[in-house]
């Protein structure tokens, strides 16, 4: 569910009243006739139960949408006297701290289709795409408009491929607008014809909708699969894979000024259509009424209480809400000790340098299998006490850790490095390679995944290539970390300059990081190193899989570099 069209309201006969936490939505809700409760708390935390205390009467319906600007966390939700929906908004950067709060509603929704079977996967009850919604506005006659290019949002140096894509498309003409908000954002699309998008983590975001119901026809990346089903492709949206990719379609919008204009149209008429917020207040009350009547339950008791504290230290961990340590260790301590309640104790452990805590507690998982034998425990574990300099404890986790899985011989390890490049790779094969959005300190944080462990690696052994080898792999399969996958994959190609695999992939990796110059030069040297060695063919092949539309070839050509098709290499 994308929440694209209303859909039916299964429950629309008994949800008559709904309180909105945090929600944008309001208005919608009481176009539908439902009976509207609006709420805005301050950050923190609050019992849902002594929220609705304060109400005249109990909703139908609760829902907590996320808030960008403010965290706030809902505690006590299983006691609540209705269906509870959780909208989560950024998830893609967010999914870290949401796979745990989720599974305490009666359902969650996710503006991001990509992670909502993540959602079902970490104990969500049920999950639905309800993505973001536009805002209608009259339809500027291109021939009115000033501006080609209009881009809205904040250049930072964290935002380092955002900027590559800024500077590119400066060439075009782009200014982008950084401070624009509400009617102002929304005046600058109304000025522009095409609207290029470039995604943090390769999601659906809001500027896809808030350019087309300006009519400014959208010009986005081909991620998540699911963006070309809210606008259709070549019809009601453009989209790209790369620069080279990105150059063409501004090439097309040139030539064609005609086209694009229609197609602006189009997407302008999809807003008001299927994306309006009408449209997502529909959804989301289907939602409840679906989740209210179909079999899964979200977490109640002692789970409940496990998924609150979770949610809290991964909050705390991360520095998104301001909580005092004993509140979030009181949480933990009062919580069942599965493995990811005892790995976040012994994370939190090693952060505060709590060493009796933390010995008691590897003593405990070194004691109970299903503890020692679970990954991110051990992990924790060992890392915690590499962290405070007790490598006898380190080693007893790892040799718990191996114990538990059969195995009777297993490699040595000695140093804080050999554990980190370890966990790296057994947390990768268990499913946790990393985690979006949050921002890694190591000299603060014991790490949880493959991605924090290879970069506490990295500080600790900079000459060391194994750390960036890794951690170039672990990242090709995360949206949006092009920027880092250059740095690395340029440090490894100095010292591998013949490894003509290795620069196609640095090659590539440029062009989806907006740098044409760049992924065009690394390009030709993997072409020249394969020829000089007599693998043509083989990069032949590797380029087709990798470029199955032939742009890089085409450029090479234009460069002089001729990499015959490998259809017809003999």
């Amino acid at each position: 569910m994308c929440g694209k069209s209303t859909p039916s309201l299964p429950m629309a006969t008994r949800i008559r009243t709904i309180c909105l936490i945090h929600c944008s939505l309001a208005g919608a809700f009481a176009g539908l006739g439902l009976t509207v409760t609006s709420l805005d708390p301050p950050a923190g935390t609050a019992s849902l139960p002594s929220l609705l205390a304060d109400l005249p009467e109990p909703p139908d319906c609760v829902i907590h949408q996320e808030h960008l600007g403010k965290r706030f966390i809902l505690t006590d939700i299983d006691a609540a006297p209705c269906p509870t929906i959780f909208w989560a908004c950024d998830p893609h950067l967010n999914f870290f701290w949401q796979r745990h709060y989720a599974c305490q509603f009666t359902a969650t929704a996710s503006t991001q289709p990509q992670l909502t079977q993540a959602f079902a996967a970490s104990g969500a009850a049920h999950t639905a795409w309800i993505t973001w919604h536009g805002h209608k506005r009259p339809f500027i006659p291109f021939a009115r408009r000033r501006n080609t290019l209009a881009f809205v949002g904040r250049l930072t140096p964290n935002r380092r491929r955002r900027q590559w894509f800024a500077d590119h498309l400066a060439a075009y003409g782009l200014v982008p607008s950084q401070a624009a908000y509400g009617e102002a954002m929304a005046a600058v699309y109304d000025d522009a014809r095409l609207a290029p998008n470039e995604c943090i983590a390769g999601e659906v975001n809001q500027r896809l909708f808030e350019a087309a119901g300006s009519g400014c026809l959208p010009l986005s990346e081909r991620t998540p699969e699911g963006v070309a089903e809210l606008f259709v492709p070549d019809r009601e949206a453009l989209y790209y894979d790369d620069v080279l990719e990105l150059d063409g379609q501004l090439a097309f919008a040139a030539a064609h000024p005609g086209v694009i204009e229609k197609m602006a149209q189009a997407a302008h008429a999809a807003v008001g259509q299927r994306h309006l917020a009408e449209h997502r207040a529909a959804a989301l009350l289907a939602l409840a009424g679906q989740a209210a009547n179909a079999p899964g339950s979200p977490a109640t008791g002692p789970d409940a209480a496990a998924a609150t504290a979770l949610t809290l230290f991964a909050l705390f961990r991360s520095d998104q809400m301001a909580l005092p340590q004993a509140a979030v260790w009181e949480r933990l301590a009062g919580a069942p000790i599965t493995p990811a309640v005892a790995a976040a104790m012994l994370r939190l452990a090693g952060q505060t340098g709590q060493r009796p805590a933390l010995a008691h507690l590897a003593g405990l998982c070194l004691g109970r299998p299903e503890l020692a034998g679970d990954v991110q425990t051990a992990a924790a574990a060992c890392l915690a006490c590499c962290r405070l300099n007790d490598l006898e404890g380190a080693r007893r986790a790892y040799a718990a850790y191996v114990g538990a899985a059969g195995k009777t011989r297993a490699a040595r390890l000695d140093t804080h490095y050999d554990y980190l490049v370890f966990f790296a790779a057994a947390l990768e094969g268990k499913g946790h390679g990393g985690a979006p959005g949050m921002v890694f300190d190591p000299d603060q944080h014991v790490p949880e995944n493959a991605v924090e462990c290879l970069q506490a690696a990295k500080l600790l052994r900079p000459d060391a290539l194994e750390a960036d080898r890794r951690l170039a792999a672990v990242l090709r399969r995360r949206p949006g970390t092009q920027a880092e996958r250059v740095g690395l994959l340029s440090t490894l190609s100095l010292y591998r300059r013949n490894d003509w695999s290795l620069g196609l992939e640095l090659g590539l990796t440029n062009l989806h990081a907006f740098r044409r110059e760049p992924g065009i030069e690394e390009a030709i040297i993997a072409a020249e190193a394969a020829a000089a060695q007599g693998q043509l063919d083989r990069f032949s092949r590797r380029l087709a899989q990798a470029d199955p539309a032939g742009r890089l070839r085409a450029a090479l050509l234009q460069h002089g570099i001729h990499v015959p098709d490998p259809g017809i290499i003999p």
